[in-house]
């Protein structure tokens, strides 16, 4: 990404979850970013679907009514089907099909968007990144909030 270039972070649901912590003021932090124009934010179809579920945590949904629509997607192309293959095998393991299915398409909707990072709480796709970094485009960081805002405050500074 060139230096002047404003990154474009997907987010997962569950980045957004308050549970009382520090972590709650990295959230309004990335938003006033976001508000400030340092940062895109870009959810997922099925992400923004998650988020606006009534079982979801009041603070996701109200987030939720802030973040902008993702775009219509077109129709994978074939070099992205099969990304989305791979990715959907990686995410999937020796579990049964099916169970890890959305965290794939979150992945690979966020790449296919061209996105910087993908920041989410997921403990299975955080273990798998580096193996993900295999099917998902080099410039698609996956990461933690922490992590995320971590490597921001460093470019800041």
């Amino acid at each position: 990404m060139p230096a002047n270039a404003v990154p474009m972070v997907a987010l997962d649901a569950n980045t957004l979850d308050p549970d009382g912590s520090p972590r709650d003021a990295l959230v309004e932090r990335l938003f006033a970013l976001a508000a400030a124009g340092r940062l895109r934010l870009f959810v997922p179809a099925g992400v923004l679907a998650e988020m606006r579920d009534p079982g979801a945590p009041r603070a996701v949904r109200a987030a939720a009514l802030a973040l902008p629509a993702p775009p219509r997607p077109a129709a994978p192309t074939a070099r992205q089907h099969i990304d989305r293959i791979r990715v959907r095998a990686i995410m999937r393991g020796d579990g049964r099909p099916g169970k890890h299915d959305a965290d794939a398409s979150h992945l690979s909707e966020a790449a296919e968007a061209g996105c910087d990072a993908f920041l989410t709480r997921d403990g299975k796709v955080l273990r798998r990144r580096d193996v993900l970094r295999q099917a998902l485009p080099p410039g698609l960081r996956i990461a933690t909030l922490e992590e995320f805002m971590a490597g921001t405050a460093r470019a800041e500074g």
